[in-house]
């Protein structure tokens, strides 16, 4: 449950406990050169992007915990001078030329070459060379957030919630923009989708050839993003699948010469060629994606070979000088990085720690980093270290000065001091390190959070109730996070019997003050066939003979439904939750395709049967003596 504050993902001090399969899509929307649609996510707009949920991973103790990669994806980290800035240089056509730059395919090269010697409008490719994208949505997304308000609080909570929609806006980028700026994002979604039907690449378009422009794939790119950032998984599946690995013919500028003459290059962003080889991720193909962004990193590594060779990034002969040349290197280097950072993401998703940390190693050591950037990566490696459990080697890693009382620790220290805590089941200690962090960053939203779980494994559960509470009414726009509202939501239930009304008061101020989507799953007030289920399966194993409790626990660790005390359940999910996740993990590093489906441990008193799957884990806790 405790959690990185995703909604701070881009800023300075925003460190922590886990790592999510949405991977703060905001870093996206500042890796291109300038074009219209770099007012709509300008990082001068103080990054429409940032979400407000969390980078999250499931930490053995059944708790959301801090990304090890928060800071890695901020812009402090990314935009570093030497490093990343040249990314968003936009001082000449050559550095478009640069940033363009991408090596196709031996099949597309000579479609392409066929096009480049032949009469224009006189070669037709068959349409397998053709990129054929469309809508899957027909019509307009709704609105989740208000259809479920008046569902369960009535239709005069609808006047509460002034949201801006597609039809408030002009039907152009700068309407896109009002929308994305307001966090309208599923008007935008909508908006998006009118606008790229005027390409022919609307509702049921799919398959169906079309002309590509810049314009165009920025708006796609655009799209994606928001469809990633709402977790409409099988909109962006459907949506996405068509452009493949953009490297068919007519993703060229030399495709359209009545259009562009000569200039080459890709018309699609280097961030889009990113958000495509991740996506499979997004629904549940990890491996595909870290294979997808091995070979785009197999490219990049050629085209800093060629560079490093004299020659021009797709290996034909240089036409620029040697300063414009170690510009295009840094521009290629930090690409590079960038692909390495999204790979980490991806096996910590995995909970392929072993991958996460050797990548990040060598991460380290490619560069000269600054000291900051130097100690947010060895922070990194020393949380994924906390993760499996390994504290000497995170102690390592994680800058944490031994003697507190010679210096002022900084924000980092403390929230790293607290997270070795969690990992020994200090929670006291822990508490009074985030304590202090948040006292030094009263609006970061993560340590309170984390302040909240700490107390809940204290025993302190009332007061965890009334910590979240008091920050939401505080603050309700920054608070109502996914993770707050997972967190607060779990608590109701340990806390009372009566949670319902509780959750439907957390779904009002959801209503008035949240414009974005947050998974009203959370809520678990939708689902009672579900919980029925759930119930008639407990009492049914609680009726054997020498059952002492069952519980069962989310895919977070998080328990939703026990037979035994508050305190007994959260100190079972927590033991199992991480005790399951190793094993899985060591099932995995030895067959990929295998995994874990049973696990049975025995204590002196107890046995304890574990079933896990995808959603749930059931744990059977019995006398074997009976």
């Amino acid at each position: 449950m405790a959690e990185t504050d995703d909604s701070d993902i881009h800023n300075k001090k925003n460190d922590g406990i886990k790592v999510n399969i949405n991977n703060n899509l905001g870093r996206y929307f500042d890796s291109n050169a300038h074009t219209v649609f770099d007012d709509i996510i300008s990082s001068q707009s103080d990054d429409v992007f940032k979400s407000s949920s969390s980078q999250l991973v499931t930490g053995g103790n059944g708790i959301c915990e801090l990304s090890p990669m928060s800071e890695i994806v901020s812009p402090e980290f990314l935009k570093n001078d030497t490093v990343f800035n040249a990314e968003r240089s936009t001082d000449s056509s050559s550095t478009d030329f640069h940033r363009d730059a991408w090596i196709p395919c031996e099949r597309t090269r000579k479609v392409l070459r066929s096009i480049a010697t032949s009469t224009p409008n006189s070669n037709f490719p068959d349409c397998e060379n053709l990129t054929m994208p469309g809508l899957k949505l027909q019509g307009d997304m709704v609105d989740a957030t208000r259809e479920t308000s008046i569902h369960f609080l009535g239709e005069d909570e609808n006047i509460h919630r002034n949201i801006l929609t597609a039809a408030d806006v002009t039907q152009d980028e700068r309407g896109l923009r009002n929308l994305i700026q307001a966090g309208c994002y599923r008007a935008a979604v909508n908006l998006s989708g009118r606008l790229l039907a005027v390409y022919g690449q609307g509702y049921g378009k799919i398959n169906h050839p079309s002309k590509h422009t810049p314009h165009s794939l920025q708006l796609w790119y655009t799209r994606l993003s928001l469809l990633a950032k709402l977790r409409q998984i099988d909109v962006i599946k459907a949506e996405s699948q068509p452009f493949g690995n953009l490297d068919k013919p007519d993703m060229y500028f030399i495709f359209y010469p009545e259009l562009y003459g000569t200039r080459h290059g890709s018309m699609a962003s280097f961030a889009f060629r990113l958000l495509l080889a991740e996506i499979p991720s997004y629904y549940g193909e990890t491996k595909e994606a870290i294979d997808n962004l091995y070979k785009l990193l197999a490219t990049i590594n050629q085209i800093i070979k060629n560079l490093s060779m004299g020659l021009a990034e797709e290996g034909g002969t240089a036409k620029f000088g040697i300063a414009e040349r170690e510009d295009s290197i840094r521009l290629w280097n930090g690409r590079q990085y960038r692909v390495l950072i999204s790979i980490v993401n991806c096996a910590l998703i995995m909970k392929n720690f072993a991958l996460a940390i050797d990548v990040l190693e060598d991460l380290y050591k490619l560069t000269n980093w600054t000291r900051e950037q130097a100690e947010i990566l060895k922070s990194a490696i020393g949380r994924i270290h906390l993760f499996l459990g390994d504290v000497s080697a995170a102690e390592q890693k994680l800058i944490i000065n031994k003697d507190i009382t010679k210096t002022s620790p900084s924000i980092r220290e403390l929230i790293d001091r607290g997270l070795m805590a969690v990992a020994q089941n200090a929670f006291q200690e822990a508490y009074t390190c985030f304590k202090s962090a948040s006292a030094a960053d009263p609006s970061n939203i993560m340590l309170i959070n984390n302040m909240a779980v700490c107390l809940l494994y204290n025993g302190q559960l009332k007061a965890a109730v009334q910590l979240l509470e008091n920050t939401v009414t505080r603050n309700p726009i920054k608070s109502l996070q996914e993770s707050v509202i997972l967190n607060i939501s779990t608590l109701y239930e340990l806390h009372t019997t009566h949670s319902k009304q509780s959750k439907l008061h957390l779904l009002r101020q959801l209503n008035r003050y949240k414009v974005v989507r947050v998974n009203l799953l959370l809520f678990n007030i939708t689902i009672i066939n579900m919980a029925q289920e759930v119930e008639e399966t407990m009492k049914r194993i609680q009726s054997h003979k020498g059952v002492v409790g069952t519980i069962v626990v989310n895919s977070e660790g998080i328990p939703i439904k026990s037979t035994m005390d508050n305190t007994t359940t959260v100190q079972y999910s927590g033991l199992i939750s991480g005790l399951c996740d190793k094993a899985r993990s060591v099932v995995r590093d030895l067959d990929p395709t295998n995994d874990l489906t049973f696990l049975r441990a025995r204590t002196k008193k107890n046995e304890i049967m574990i079933a896990p799957d995808k959603e749930f884990m059931l744990i059977v806790v019995q006398n074997p003596v009976d």
